[in-house]
Parts: structure tokens; sequence; C-alpha cells
């Protein structure tokens, strides 16, 4: 564990954009816990991003420079940067390899994630900021993760409401306000009117977006909301009392975009119907479906009732094949056939290919006793009480018919 570091000089906050940055590594340890088998590696100064208030942290690479006095001349190897945390102002990067204290070092982020979760951060600002001007409502918590960005929001918002505060959003976003990262003094934050999730003490940075949003945050932002490129809201639920809710900011709206509009144009091609028409016509096709099922089960009931009808009633035991009879019908006859035969009564449902589920009863005896004989016979599982058994085997009609009337 690296202990007594000064605080990290975060090179972020000066320059959200940078890719690549220079420092030194101050300490190097063996991970710990969830780290184990990593190095915990303490440098002056970091463009790394920890993970902090609801963000993942950035990744990327650590490289050597030419210079470092343990390195061969024209040597470059590189650690990866695995994760990054923050703790009491020093930011600590968990890597796939050691670099010894004293190295100088050349970072670089991966640009791409980093871009990704700035859009999404400053999209997340403008729809709370909405959110909390139009209700009042405060963002209660937020997950930013390289697949989600999800806000709870302290009161229930509608469809309706919702959709009102998405177009008010992306009109920001055209709009291509300034988005302005700041630490104001003691006093000038004392006068400041501003989102907070908990109590913060020393210096606050604060993330304004003009005529819409006041909050107080410490991660990197885009500098104009144009940058956004585009907020969809993905995913609606009551939360809590509240509201979650998922977005989509610039690519990733656009990766989305691109998925469902590839779904709608299978589901418009198997359905022979334009994508506009799609609903409708899927709409009408479970219809259809629905009306066949309960044709096919007014069919399978009367076959059903033929069967019963054919079975010999003086026989003590008897047993019923079918195919694709509803469970609940194949219990009723079950019932019927123990009301009519004073011995063991079974109903396979099934094929010989699939296999057969089961349901076994006795008037006066203990269907267990013929659940154990299927069980070592054909390795049936499945079990019940004295009066009925249900369960699964595998095995062809014919043994079943013969192992019956063998009984």
């Amino acid at each position: 564990m690296n202990l007594s570091s000064p605080a990290t000089q975060k090179l972020y906050d000066q320059n959200p954009y940078g890719k690549t940055f220079e420092a030194q590594v101050l300490s190097c340890c063996e991970g710990e816990k969830s780290h184990k088998g990593q190095f915990d590696i303490i440098l002056n100064q970091t463009l790394f991003f920890p993970e902090e208030g609801g963000q993942t942290p950035d990744l990327g690479l650590l490289i050597p420079l030419p210079s470092s006095p343990d390195l061969p001349a024209g040597a470059s190897p590189q650690v990866h940067v695995l994760d990054v945390k923050i703790k009491s102002g020093v930011i600590h990067h968990f890597c796939d390899g050691p670099l010894a204290p004293g190295t100088p070092v050349r970072g670089s982020i991966d640009w791409e994630r980093r871009y990704d979760n700035m859009q999404n951060h400053s999209g997340e600002h403008i729809f709370s900021g909405l959110v909390h001007s139009a209700f009042g409502y405060e963002n209660v918590g937020f997950h930013l993760s390289e697949r989600t960005c999800s806000m709870d929001y302290s009161g229930p918002l509608t469809r309706e409401e919702i959709d009102r505060l998405e177009t008010a959003a992306n009109r920001i976003i055209f709009d291509n306000r300034v988005i302005d990262a700041s630490y104001p003094s003691a006093e000038e934050l004392a006068q400041l009117d501003y989102r907070s999730k908990k109590a913060l003490s020393g210096p606050v940075r604060i993330v304004t977006i003009p005529d819409c949003d006041v909050c107080a945050c410490c991660a990197p932002h885009v500098r104009r909301t144009g940058e956004v490129g585009l907020l969809k809201v993905l995913q609606i639920q009551s939360y809590k009392g509240g509201t979650r809710l998922m977005i989509a900011c610039g690519m990733r709206a656009l990766a989305d975009f691109r998925r469902k509009q590839s779904v709608l144009e299978e589901v418009s091609h198997l359905l022979s119907s334009p994508q506009e028409e799609a609903a409708m016509a899927l709409s009408k096709k479970l219809a259809d479906l629905l009306a066949l099922k309960d044709a096919l089960h007014e069919a399978s009931a009367r076959l059903l009732a033929s069967d019963l009808a054919v079975l010999d009633p003086s026989a003590a035991n008897v047993c019923l094949f079918e195919n694709g009879i509803d469970p609940i019908r194949l219990r009723q006859a079950v019932n019927q056939m123990s009301a009519a035969h004073s011995g063991y009564c079974a109903a396979f449902n099934g094929s010989d290919s699939d296999g057969y589920s089961y349901i076994l009863s006795i008037a006066d005896g203990d269907a267990r006793i013929l659940n154990e004989q299927l069980k070592e016979r054909f390795s049936a599982r499945g079990g019940g009480s004295a009066a009925m058994c249900q369960g699964s085997l595998r095995a062809s009609r014919r043994d079943l018919e013969d192992f019956f009337s063998a009984l």
C-alpha cells in the first residue's frame, strides 16, 4: 500500500482534451484485494480521470521514457492502466506491470473512451438541469459506464414530460452553448445556487451550462453543448418513488439508432411490411397466432376427450399419450381417469424424440411407488405426493406401454 503520497496534480482539470502527458513515478507496490496481481502506481501528475462521481475511469498506457535510468537506450516497454482510483486526493493507477519509483513516463489515455464519457456526462448535466428547473427534482443517482448512462430522479416523470425534456435538451445541444468549469472562491460559492448530491468541503469545481444547469462536478466535460451531438432517452422505469432513465449521447446514440434500425429492417422484411407499418403488422400476426392457439387448444381438447373415451373401462391401470396438450388439461384428464379406474393412471405428454412429461395418480394407493419404478426403469426425474406425482423422462412409447401392461 502506498502511504504518505502528496495529492496528485489533476491535469484533466486544466486540459480535459489532453491525450498524452509526462509524469514521474512516485511509488509502486503490489495491488490488494480486487486489484491483486496488479501494480498500484502513483504519479506526481496525471491525465487519467479516476472512478469518481458515478463515472468509470480512464484507461490507457504508461510508457517509460528513453531517459529512464533503469532502461537501455531505445527501449520502450509499457504497462496498461487497467483501473484508476482516488483516495484522499491521491490518484492510484492499477497496472499490469511495475514501474520503478523515479521513472519518467509518458501517459496515453484511451481518448475514444474519454471523449465518449465526456459527451454522455455533459448530456446528463443538460438533462438533469432541465429536470431540476422544471420539476425541482434532484438527481439522486448517476452511473456512467462504457455501456450505460443512467440517472435516478427524486420524483415521477410521465412519458410526455420526458419527451418534452428530451426535445429541450437537444435544442440546448444544437444551440452549441459554452460549458464552463471553474473553482469559485468560498465567497462566490456561498452566493451560488448549484446542484450537488452531497455536502462539499474544500475547493468545489462548478460546471455551468448557461440558462440550463449549474452543478458541482469533478469530471471532464466537452467545451460546448454541440459536441454532445444528440441525446436520446432509451429506457424509463419507476424507481423508489422516482424515475430512472437511461440515455445515450453522441456516438452511443448513433450506435443505438443503427442497432434498432437493423432490427426494424429485419422485422419489416419478415412481416413483408413497410417499416412505418411494422408494429401494426406484428400486432395482426400476434392476433392471428392467438386465434390459431385457441383453435389448437379446442382441437386438442376434442382429441383428448376422444382418447379418454377409448380407454378400456374394465382396466385397473391405464395410460394415455398426447403431444402438445396444455398441462392443466392433462392434469384434468388424469383426475378423470382416476375417477373411472382403480389402479395407476398416467398421462404422457410429448414424443419419443423429444421425451415425455408425465402426471400419474392412483385413487386408492401411493403414486410415489410407481414414480420410483419409473425412475429405476427409465431414469425419470420428478416427485410428488401419494395422490399424484409428475416428472419427465426419455423413453419410447412402446416401452412405456409395455411397462404399464406388466403392472
